[in-house]
């Protein structure tokens, strides 16, 4: 019975080994695939905005927004 006791709880030790060995390879390689996903996101174009010289002393400089994508 003794005996009986100590395969089956050795049994359960290693099986639970096992499963902490996977998940410890898996987690890692399930995580670089999600982050290669993210990566393939398209560009979103942004708006710059510069600014333009007056031409008389007296104006304000204007704001010319061009849309291009961001860089």
């Amino acid at each position: 019975m003794k005996k009986d006791a100590i395969s089956t709880g050795l049994f359960i030790a290693i099986g639970f080994l096992c499963v902490a060995i996977v998940i410890a390879i898996l987690i890692p390689v399930v995580r670089d695939v999600i982050n290669d996903a993210d990566d393939n996101r398209p560009d979103i174009p942004g708006v710059s905005v510069t600014m333009i010289q007056p031409t008389e002393s007296g104006q304000t400089p204007a704001v010319h927004a061009s849309s291009s994508p961001a860089v």
